[in-house]
Parts: structure tokens; C-alpha cells; sequence
């Protein structure tokens, strides 16, 4: 017998958004929230704060970008929800996954697995070091051990210099994937946790047009193109994320 006094819990998705000199995150979120809202039909909540430059730390894929990427630990403390699913605003929501994965009974599922359309991405946090998570992507439920896992990622992040050495992880900036990395192999004993149960498709190069045609993606980009089977995707180029093509392919995806 259903208990209809049970209390329901709320689900939805929850958004970072710093702006820099560079780059409009604030735009790309709402474009991100937009997608959302129409495929997983759940509230977004988009966080965004000023801060100081002292608090930007410099990353970017090479390019010598500036973004804000220390407050992903704050999610569980943030998050108006029960049930969180924790995204880069630059993760395009394109089918229901993840909707699969907020039925699951686990505390919390991070992205394992990534590549882009030419290679598989590098998992290793070090030559001598564990595998990696992809913090692109978190869904969580409030639990006692999720906020373990979150709290453990701040006070990683704040003590990184003594963990890239314990570790042995690539010298590098702060990465939210290698504190969630480390955090979640600390709260399960130094084992893995089950992740999200498929790759996330990365595109890494500058992006010219994506087209989504009936259940297939066409992606153009400057020396290539790709069709890939209708998919979440996660889009490093920000310039594209935007230009008035992007916003034309949410409106396109968002009208069907």
C-alpha cells in the first residue's frame, strides 16, 4: 500500500553562472536552462554571485581562459531540491538520461567516462594516480553520505597543494573533477563509487553549426563533421555557446 502521507520530494537541476571579461555565462546558462526545462521538463535554478578576480582561477583547455570554478562544493548547501542534478552550463541537455538517473537508489552518480568524436579523453589524475571524475555532470540526493562527499570536495579544494602530492596528480590548477575524484574514492572506503552509466561526448574544437535532424546530431566543425545518434552534449568552444547560432539551435530544439 502507497503511504499517501509520504512526503514528496523535490527534483530539479541546478546551474553555475559567472560572468568574465570573456565570457557571458550568465547567456549561456538561460540558453542551458531553456534545454532543460523542455526535455526534462524540471525547475532550473541558476546560482550566480559576484567575486573578486582574486577568486577567478585561470584553466582552459589551453586557450588561457578565465572562469570562476571553485564553488561546485557549495551545490549541496545551494540546491533548493531534494533530488540534484548538478550541471556545467555548458552541458547541453538533448534527451531524458538523466531523468533515469535520479530514479536510481544510490546518494550520488558522476560522469566516469568521457571522449570527444576523434579520441578518448585522458582519465588518469596523474601518470601515477587514480582515475578521474567529470564534475560536468552530478546527480544527488541529500543524504548524509552525498554531503560527506561534498564537504570532503571543499576541503580538498582548500588544501590542494598537500593533495596534487598525495595523490600524485598531474600539476595542474584546481579541478573540481580531481577533488570530486578524490573525495568520492575517500567516502567509499578508497573505491569508486558507480557512475553515471555512459560516455559523455565532449566537442573540443571550434564548433561551426550543430543541427539536430529528427533523432540524429550533424555537428560542424572547422575542419569536420560528425553525425552522432540524438545525445546530451558537452560543448567546450564558449564563443559558439555564444554566437546567434547557438541560440538559433535552442530555438530550434525547444519549438519541436
Amino acid at each position: 500500500m502507497t503511504n499517501s502521507n509520504a512526503p514528496v520530494k523535490s527534483r530539479g537541476v541546478v546551474l553555475f553562472a559567472y560572468d568574465t571579461p570573456t565570457v557571458n555565462y550568465t547567456k549561456i546558462a538561460n540558453q542551458a536552462a531553456r534545454l532543460i526545462k523542455h526535455t526534462l521538463k524540471l525547475p532550473v535554478t541558476i546560482i550566480n554571485k559576484q567575486f573578486s578576480s582574486s577568486n577567478n582561477i585561470r584553466v582552459g583547455y589551453g586557450q588561457g581562459s578565465i572562469w570562476h570554478n571553485v564553488d561546485r562544493y557549495w551545490a549541496y548547501e545551494s540546491s533548493p531540491y531534494d533530488e540534484t542534478i548538478l550541471l556545467d552550463s555548458d552541458y547541453l541537455v538533448l534527451d531524458e538520461s538523466l531523468l533515469k538517473i535520479l530514479e536510481a537508489t544510490n546518494d550520488y552518480n558522476i560522469i566516469t567516462d568521457n571522449q570527444s568524436p576523434k579520441h578518448s579523453m585522458n582519465s588518469l589524475m596523474g601518470l601515477l594516480s587514480l582515475p578521474h571524475v567529470w564534475a560536468t555532470a552530478i546527480v544527488f540526493k541529500k543524504t548524509t553520505k552525498t554531503k560527506l562527499l561534498f564537504d570532503l570536495a571543499g576541503r580538498i579544494q582548500k588544501n590542494y597543494e598537500y593533495y596534487i602530492k598525495l595523490y600524485n596528480l598531474r600539476a595542474c590548477n584546481f579541478r573540481n573533477d580531481y577533488a570530486f575524484a578524490i573525495a568520492d574514492n575517500i567516502v567509499n572506503g578508497y573505491s569508486s563509487s558507480p557512475g553515471i552509466p555512459w560516455t559523455m561526448l565532449t566537442l573540443e574544437n571550434i564548433i561551426k553549426e550543430i543541427v539536430l535532424d529528427d533523432n540524429q546530431l550533424i555537428i560542424r566543425e572547422k575542419d569536420s563533421a560528425h553525425v552522432f545518434p540524438k545525445q546530451n552534449l558537452h560543448v567546450i568552444d564558449k564563443e559558439y555557446l555564444q554566437s546567434d547560432a547557438y541560440d538559433q539551435f535552442v530555438d530550434a530544439v525547444c519549438q519541436n
